[in-house]
């Protein structure tokens, strides 16, 4: 591989770094040299940065690249698509009038906050515009699905039927199903519906993973195999993806399976640079927005504290299953009543079988529950969070908390604890881009309004090393990549500004001008210059 000195811009070699150098030398896919021009070593190529910024690529921890790839094939009904419920059918129904009765007319990204009706459309609404033709819509977080009569006839699903574990299906007064399903029954939806076209979903899988690394992501946790239609088909398509081509970044899996799947499947933990698979993942409880969260004080808006997604001690049992089978375990946690069960779990299965550098993960600690930070930190467990939530669930956070929402999402107090902080999207729940979670991780959404848990926030050194270092050590790889030390992986972007001298709004608005990968330009918006490298990546 060639050698490529980048020079004539601010690079900074960790996010504590107060003494940028001006270039920095890489060959053989790892960080060379970094210093002043005058000393460079010889190299085959010289990029002239401008005076951008450069700093070690950053990495998602938690998203959902998938989920993303097959939104894309859909009819977009967010909130910027539609700000009403008839807007949402009227994008529906187009979709209806282009395709055969056959053809289900499948939408995502729906956010009832953002609809002027502040609720989900219903299923006899859907069945006036759309009577002919099956229609399943997701919610953009993945966890509540809505239908008309259609596709529950094909789906197999009539009045009689009883509401699974973990799940609930919505019903009228009256008690006739309303279309609405939320989380495992959701999830029975999701993996029953027809399958979407493999060579069009493995082409909007590589364009997703193409985008990412436009916005500085050198590397990503695909953060639960499985979630949006099943772990096999997910597994096939993943695996397929590889073999047609490499990939212009790192990515790491969670594997949505109890310990008894992966081992019938053949599947170990596994370290690797390129493709990681070390983590198994599970869903403890629920999500704020659909007030399934398991909290230990009723919302404030809604009856109930939410549920968990199946039996606490079950779920405590295949934790310590999974942990003794030498996996990492990460688990979703929104509700302070199903992160103290976890944290729980884990002090159980590691007293059952002690193991060092086991890294477990939270994913989200939304409503830290009382103690835990002290629990994690003697397990030296990780807290996976995602700050642009702070921004997209605005409303919803203020009506399922009121004043108690400056407990959400904690930053500051995480750090200060000893605990490993990493920010992440979540996406497409969250911001896709990293610039929105580390500007929220900064400004607590101030930018939308008073900003959510001011005593909360952390400086932009501390979130861009989450996003670094963190994620990094997340995926247990902080020895070889995460700074841009001499020996380190040349995983490095090149920036507009300097984000160290930014605040929390112009984060957001950072443009990416060119990301490396291991020594090779994946992305270059200066010159074009690596548009054959990418393509390369690509083929």
């Amino acid at each position: 591989m060639s050698s490529i000195l980048l020079t004539n811009g601010r690079i900074y070699r960790s996010a504590w770094d107060e003494a940028p150098a001006d270039s920095i030398a890489v060959s053989d896919g790892k960080v060379i040299w970094t210093g002043a021009a005058d000393a460079a070593p010889a190299a085959d190529e010289t990029i002239d940065l401008h005076g951008a910024t450069v700093i070690p690529g950053l990495t998602d921890a938690h998203i959902h690249l998938f989920a993303i790839a097959h939104a894309r094939l859909q009819v977009p009904v967010t909130p910027r698509d539609a700000s009403t419920v008839d807007a949402v059918l009227a994008l529906l129904a187009k979709r209806a009038g282009d395709i055969s009765t056959d053809k289900w007319v499948l939408g995502a990204g729906l956010d009832e906050n953002g609809l002027a009706e502040r609720r989900l459309p219903t299923r006899a609404e859907i069945d006036v515009v759309i009577p002919d033709h099956p229609v399943l819509i997701r919610r953009f977080c993945g966890h509540v699905a809505v239908v008309n009569s259609m596709a529950l006839k094909l789906l197999g699903v009539d009045e009689g039927i009883a509401d699974p574990e973990g799940g609930t299906f919505g019903r009228t007064a009256e008690g006739v199903l309303d279309g609405c399903a939320k989380e495992s029954a959701a999830e029975l939806i999701f993996r029953a519906a027809p399958p979407m076209d493999r060579d069009e979903l493995i082409a909007a899988l590589r364009a997703t993973i193409a985008d990412s690394t436009r916005m500085g992501l050198v590397a990503a946790v695909e953060a639960a195999v499985g979630f949006t239609v099943g772990f096999d088909d997910e597994f096939t398509i993943w695996n397929e993806l590889r073999g047609r081509g490499p990939v212009p970044m790192r990515l790491g899996f969670m594997n949505q399976l109890d310990p008894d799947e992966a081992a019938e499947r053949g599947l170990k933990p596994v370290q690797d640079a390129d493709w990681q698979s070390i983590s198994l993942k599970y869903f403890a409880d629920g999500i704020v927005g659909a007030r399934t969260a398991a909290v230990s004080e009723d919302y404030a808006d809604t009856p109930g504290r939410g549920f968990f997604m199946r039996d606490a001690a079950e779920l405590q049992r295949v934790i310590g299953e999974a942990h003794a089978a030498g996996w990492q375990v990460a688990v979703h946690c929104c509700g302070d009543r199903a992160t103290d069960c976890i944290i729980a779990a884990y002090e159980k299965a590691q007293a059952a079988h002690p193991r060092e550098n086991m890294r477990h993960r939270i994913e989200h600690y939304f409503v830290p529950p009382k103690g835990g930070l002290a629990r994690m930190k003697a397990l030296g467990a990780l807290v996976v969070t995602q700050p642009s939530f702070l921004t997209r669930m605005r409303r919803s956070i203020a009506g399922a908390f009121g004043a108690r929402a400056d407990r959400c999402y904690p930053g500051r107090s995480v750090i200060d604890a000893g605990v490993t902080y990493i920010a992440s999207s979540d996406a497409p729940t969250g911001s896709w881009s990293p610039w929105d979670g580390i500007g929220d991780a900064v400004g607590r959404a101030s930018d939308g309004g008073p900003a959510i848990g001011p005593k909360e926030a952390i400086t932009v050194r501390e979130a861009i090393h989450s996003y670094t270092v963190g994620s990094a050590i997340a995926m247990k790889q902080e020895h070889w990549r995460g700074t841009l030390m001499p020996g380190m992986a040349a995983d490095l972007i090149a920036l507009d500004r300097d984000p160290f001298n930014s605040d929390a709004a112009s984060l957001k608005s950072i443009q990416v001008l060119l990301t490396m990968v291991g020594g090779v330009v994946v992305h270059d918006a200066m010159s074009h210059r690596g548009e054959w490298r990418l393509a390369a990546h690509s083929a």
